[in-house]
């Protein structure tokens, strides 16, 4: 009978033990998804940029000038804004705009605005040159966390930036804009697609002197 006892009471301290064991388990569990959520609420601001896997699927070329890619963008004003579009026939959305461009010139890039950031070579805002590419957050309502617009610089005059794109807002269509404090606010990285914009420029002086031995 005492050992019936005995076996009965390990068999009790067991089950309580067990029970225990759970109940703790259970409870970091929940911790941790709540402290998991309560981390991505706080995020929920920064920035969300895709992995650096792809720049070496989209390389810089060093064939195409500057000048070409403008000309050519250019002759595409005033196409009609398009969503999920890259066809000059139908209309652009920006990344369709930005990407039918550079591939007439036969370059590999990427179709989604998001996926420019590993594309090329990153430069500083400041030492953004013609044909280079500019990349935006998207709006409030589309976006506003991640890359959702892109364009092609147009020219920095000391720190007036211009670009072209294709813009859903109250143009609609391919134009020239400002690089003013709205896109400032939303501004992300200027991506380098031309190898030729890695020279320096050349001075006055220099132009003086090429201009004068050619003639």
């Amino acid at each position: 009978m005492r050992r019936y006892l005995t076996l009965i009471s390990l068999l009790f301290i067991c089950a309580f033990l067990a029970g225990t064991a759970y109940a703790k388990k259970h409870h970091a569990a929940r911790n941790k998804h709540t402290s998991k959520r309560k981390h991505h609420h706080e995020d929920a601001a920064i920035l969300e940029l895709p992995e650096q896997s792809l720049s070496a699927l989209y390389p810089c070329s060093d064939i195409v000038s500057p000048d070409s890619i403008l000309q050519f963008a250019h002759s595409l004003l005033g196409t009609p804004y398009r969503e999920a579009s890259s066809s000059p026939q139908y209309g652009f959305d920006c990344s369709g705009f930005v990407s039918y461009v550079f591939k007439y010139f036969n370059f590999n890039v990427p179709r989604s605005s998001s996926e420019y950031y590993n594309a090329g070579e990153r430069v500083a805002l400041e030492d953004a040159k013609p044909g280079d590419v500019i990349l935006f957050t998207g709006t409030k309502t589309h976006h506003p966390h991640s890359i959702g617009h892109m364009g092609i610089i147009c020219c920095n005059d000391g720190g007036e930036i211009k670009f072209i794109h294709s813009t859903s807002g109250k143009e609609y269509c391919v134009t020239i804009t400002d690089f003013n404090d709205t896109y400032k606010r939303r501004f992300v990285q200027i991506v380098r697609l031309l190898k030729s914009n890695d020279e320096p420029a050349k001075d006055a002086t220099e132009n003086a002197v090429t201009a004068a031995i050619s003639e």
